[in-house]
């Protein structure tokens, strides 16, 4: 069993509320950060969390045996691969479970639609990562030794080999997945994957056309191997582009009818709403299938018959028959989870966090509560592509957002530890400057340029560039059309503390002459209003971690990346220091050696931060809420760090004692198709 010991004291106790006392300070160096974690766990080697293999007998959850009985579902010999994923029982921290029950989730988002390949989400909060499995895995990571931490761990692709100088990579799936509807998963789904969505300029997917490796091609082999060919040599670290949320095939045997290339009387359009939120079930390759959805309810998922995963005595996971994802708010979650009618929430909402702290530490409370390294935070994405300004207004506006000073302006003019506040009273937030998070493994305090609050700094600035308040208003006005300078600032209706935030910097700008228009968008219409450019300014939470993870959305990788910096009809103006920046992601995905990683994600820092790409705001940690009958929910692990908790966790591992066990909804069933 893999041992754990708790560290000094909890955060009430052991944090003083003047730990964050520095944050308006003038030096230029980052404020003393104090972690708030408050446990070590012994770390394990990549081959002890699981392996691949063939064991002599498989059992399966008892509802199943009498469907294989009736004739409606194969043995189960027969729906699992030759050599399926074999979880390993010193790994799991309660242990081989019991079969039953039911898993209860509390999200904000709606789903969008599932055909996750055309870029569209599940409603977030755990969905998307319950149904997609993808060509590597990332959450697990956390708990993997430093000197075994060769990139990312295999899942779908159980090996890979490169050749002599890394410009080629093989690799080969598991044998024998099927789909959660028995279809065979194998290289045509993965063609269909890459050639029809990924490489598709058509297609929003989550790797951008020519991005991937700096524009690789791939072929595949035979049934189970694909290569990718690189324009230069590679390293792992490249892999890490194939985890969620961005490696995850789809099903092929139902999606190319509703693709343009194999329909001519399919659009586009068409294509993306292939698999619309209220056509449920579809063929999946994760451990739950969702089978019913009530708008603004409830989605509720079983048990894939088909899943490919088990443990060491040869039971089939997931243990628990049944997933609930209740579709209320984000803050909800918090709030339902610490109060026992929710079984796991990701507390990311500091509002919730003094209240959740006092209830959790309760010994008859229902939840325990973890809280790890700073790794959620938000920034204003200004948006450079002036030459896609929709007026002469727009465009001149979009001009002085290029200007470094104007960035630098706004960054003195706000106050962070006002605005840590106004989320959370207590030690919970630092500034942030963009860049890596300081709960990054990437992060230098040192690499990290600090601007301090200091308005007259900033009023300075923007005087310097020629904005003055010519008309009296107390508003700046643009040189270039005289017009006040106002600044829409979009943001997610459903995110309380990005409207806090809003509310903040608002009132903070306007102390320097700048006007702020606050925008809420619904979250459904969110990222694509983003993935279009079609915004002036965004406050959002940016959870910049990896420089391979979701690169497109905080690098200039492509031309299309990143989504406030988009290319327009007649190309893309460039600031002077954005190809070193895309040159260093490169470096870093090009090398396995970690010193010179380390040495490239300090310049990609130093540069991020002091050209102000994006103007940071804050960053607070998360704590993990999980319910005290939920078994196997591995201590320490982290909300967020090589990918969010409900893939670190590994949720097809838990499972509830038959005696804490609640009633499911649909009792016996499984997906029919």
């Amino acid at each position: 069993m893999i041992s754990r010991k708790p560290l000094g004291r909890s955060l009430l106790a052991g944090v003083c509320m003047a730990a964050l006392s520095g944050l308006a300070a003038s030096a230029d160096p980052m404020p003393e950060e104090r972690s708030l974690s408050g446990l070590e766990y012994d770390l394990i080697g990549r081959d002890d969390l699981y392996t691949y293999g063939r064991l002599d007998t498989y059992h399966q959850a008892p509802f199943l045996d009498d469907l294989v009985a009736a004739g409606k579902l194969p043995p189960v010999e027969e729906r699992l691969p030759e050599t399926p994923l074999i979880f390993k029982t010193a790994a799991m921290s309660d242990g081989i479970g019991e079969y039953g029950g039911v898993f209860r989730h509390v999200i904000g988002g709606r789903p969008e639609g599932f055909n996750w390949l055309a870029g569209q989400h599940q409603g977030w909060g755990g969905i998307n990562m319950a149904i997609q499995e993808c060509l590597v895995r990332q959450g697990p990571r956390w708990q993997i030794k430093a000197e075994e931490q060769t990139g990312p761990l295999p899942n779908l692709a159980r090996n890979w080999e490169w050749n002599d100088d890394k410009t080629e990579l093989t690799m080969h799936l598991v044998e024998g997945i099927k789909w959660s509807d028995g279809d065979p998963f194998d290289t045509e789904d993965i063609a269909f994957w890459w050639n029809d969505n990924v490489e598709n300029e058509n297609v929003t997917s989550r790797i951008q056309a020519g991005s991937f490796g700096g524009g690789a091609t791939m072929e595949v082999i035979d049934d189970y191997s694909f290569k990718f060919s690189f324009p230069a040599p590679q390293s792992n670290t490249v892999l890490e582009g194939l985890a969620y949320i961005q490696g995850c095939p789809g099903p092929s045997h139902v999606l190319k009818a509703k693709h343009p290339t194999y329909n001519p009387d399919a659009t586009y359009e068409d294509y993306l709403n292939a698999q619309p939120a209220d056509q449920l079930p579809i063929p999946v390759l994760g451990a739950w299938v969702p089978v019913k959805h009530k708008p603004d309810e409830i989605v509720i998922m079983r048990r894939n018959p088909y899943y490919w995963k088990v443990d060491e005595a040869g039971n089939q996971l997931p243990y628990i028959n049944e997933m609930h994802f209740k579709l209320t708010t984000w803050d909800d979650r918090t709030t339902q989870a610490v109060a026992g009618t929710g079984d796991f929430s990701n507390m990311e909402n500091p509002g919730n966090y003094v209240e959740a702290l006092k209830q959790s530490q309760d010994p008859n409370a229902p939840v325990t509560a973890k809280f790890g390294p700073r790794t959620l935070a938000w920034r204003i994405e200004l948006n450079l592509a002036a030459n896609m300004g929709s007026s002469d207004y727009d465009k001149e506006l979009r001009r002085v957002f290029r200007e470094l000073d104007f960035r630098k302006a706004m960054s003195h003019a706000l106050d962070r530890d006002a605005i840590g506040q106004a989320l959370a009273r207590g030690p919970f937030a630092y500034p942030y400057m963009g860049g890596f998070a300081s709960g990054s493994p990437y992060y230098d305090a040192a690499s990290t340029d600090f601007t301090p609050f200091d308005q007259d700094k900033a009023k300075a600035l923007l005087a310097g560039l020629g904005l003055k308040d010519t008309d009296g208003n107390g508003v700046l006005n643009l040189p270039g059309t005289g017009e006040d300078l106002v600044i829409d600032i979009t943001f997610k209706a459903q995110r309380t503390d990005d409207r806090k935030q809003v509310e903040a910097v608002t009132s903070q700008l306007a102390e320097v002459g700048i006007r702020v228009l606050p925008k809420s968008v619904d979250e459904t219409s969110f990222d694509p209003m983003w993935k279009s450019g079609d915004f002036t300014a965004i406050l959002q939470r940016a959870n910049f971690i990896l420089p391979t993870r979701e690169t497109c959305n905080n690098l200039p990788v492509s031309e299309i990346c990143p989504y406030f910096h988009l290319t327009g009809a007649d190309g893309r103006q460039m600031l002077p220091f954005e190809g070193e920046v895309a040159d260093l992601v490169t470096r870093i995905s090009s090398t396995d050696d970690a010193g010179e990683q380390t040495a490239a994600a300090r310049q990609l820092q130093k540069l991020l931060t002091e050209n102000v790409y994006n103007v940071g705001l804050v960053q607070v940690p998360a704590a993990l809420l999980v319910n005290k009958r939920v078994k196997n929910a591995h201590p320490g692990t982290p909300v967020f760090m090589y990918e969010w908790a409900e893939d670190a966790v590994i949720r097809e591992r838990f499972w509830v004692p038959a005696a804490d066990q609640i009633g499911e909804l649909l009792p016996g069933t499984v997906a029919e198709y």
